[in-house]
């Protein structure tokens, strides 16, 4: 179902299919949701679980392309260090599938992963690869961080400042995820293959699967899907779409990220009963509220949807209101101090132009 959300969202505002998708993979997510974006990768390149008898080794089978009605759509997956070291059967598992699928006798128009997978082959080829190792890599769908590494270090370029460009968040992550992890391959560096993903990514999807947390509660929302989507931009020259799939309550809505980024503010940041409870917790309260405003800046400048009334709610809200500026100085005046610097910067960086 998430799967098709996506699809038909991008039909709905293109006319067409998208080609490849490019999924963000945790593995504390796979474990509470029981596999919903595992289901969603199988969901795009026409395949199901054909039986669980051995629930560590369930058995999968191509829906045929009569029954899908549709192009099996590529897929390049970026996983998060969590998921490789929590589920390596689960890696092993897509690699199979991921050949199974280059590997169907179907015509390429309706075989995207198939298409593309030739298209690579050919390439590695001419760049010097060997026939086995090229074999191999053109049907690898799978990126994550070096073993025993972990995070896409987008998080700490924000939260210090130390950038200068764009271009350098999409080249962290890029320098962070550029591992392979194919049959043969556990960690392998492969920046080139994986700049030839990229370059076809028409989509970035993620999925928010707890209440708990929006978008703009953690950061590792903007560096995994943001920091996708910005080296989709770099390297491919124009935006990918970013579509956030809710899937906490009975019916899954797909949404594109200027939403969930505005739900987030919404429900949290400009929401007089959440900042009273947070506030509650005096000192802590105010840095969980500064670091939301991090995260603000953080989607900004990895997605450039924040809207410009945002920065304006978050100015009126936090600082031109007496009372609340006397309530978050009393609390913690070195916090509030960081949410008006990171105001400042998402000014000075024209992210907010401020009135």
């Amino acid at each position: 179902k998430i799967s098709e959300n996506t699809i038909e969202e991008y039909k709905l505002q293109f006319g067409k299919y998208p080609r490849s998708i490019a999924i963000i993979l945790w593995g504390l997510e796979t474990s509470r949701t029981q596999g919903e974006t595992v289901g969603q990768i199988l969901n795009y390149l026409g395949v199901r679980v054909a039986s669980r008898k051995n629930v560590f080794q369930p058995q999968y089978e191509i829906i045929p392309y009569e029954e899908l009605k549709r192009p099996r759509i590529d897929v390049v997956v970026n996983m998060c260090g969590f998921f490789r070291d929590m589920f390596p059967n689960l890696i092993d598992d897509l690699n199979r599938i991921f050949k199974m699928v280059a590997d169907l006798e179907e015509p390429e128009e309706v075989n995207f992963f198939k298409a593309d997978t030739k298209r690579i082959f050919q390439k590695l080829l001419q760049e010097g690869y060997s026939r086995d190792e090229a074999e191999e890599l053109s049907t690898a769908r799978l990126f994550g961080p070096a073993e025993s590494k972990y995070g896409t270090g987008i998080s700490k370029l924000i939260e210090t400042k130390n950038w200068t460009d764009e271009k350098q968040i999409g080249q962290k992550y890029i320098e962070s995820l550029k591992y392979v992890y194919s049959k043969n391959c556990r960690g392998k560096s492969a920046p080139e293959l994986f700049n030839i993903h990229l370059q076809a990514v028409d989509i970035v999807s993620q999925i928010r699967s707890s209440h708990e947390y929006e978008v703009t509660d953690l950061d590792h929302y903007y560096e995994y899907f943001g920091g996708l989507s910005k080296s989709v931009e770099m390297v491919k020259g124009k935006k990918a779409v970013v579509y956030i799939t809710d899937t906490t309550g009975e019916m899954l809505e797909t949404e594109t990220v200027d939403k969930s980024i505005d739900r987030g503010v919404r429900t949290r940041l400009l929401n007089p009963k959440w900042i009273d409870g947070m506030l509650e917790h005096k000192y802590h309260g105010v840095q969980k509220i500064s670091k939301r405003f991090e995260n603000i800046l953080g989607l900004a400048a990895t997605t450039n949807k924040v809207g410009n009334w945002i920065f304006g709610s978050l100015l009126h809200t936090y600082v031109s209101d007496e009372d609340m500026k006397k309530r978050m100085k009393e609390n913690n005046r070195w916090a509030y101090l960081s949410m008006i610097e990171t105001l400042l910067e998402s000014s000075k960086r024209g992210y907010w132009k401020a009135e």
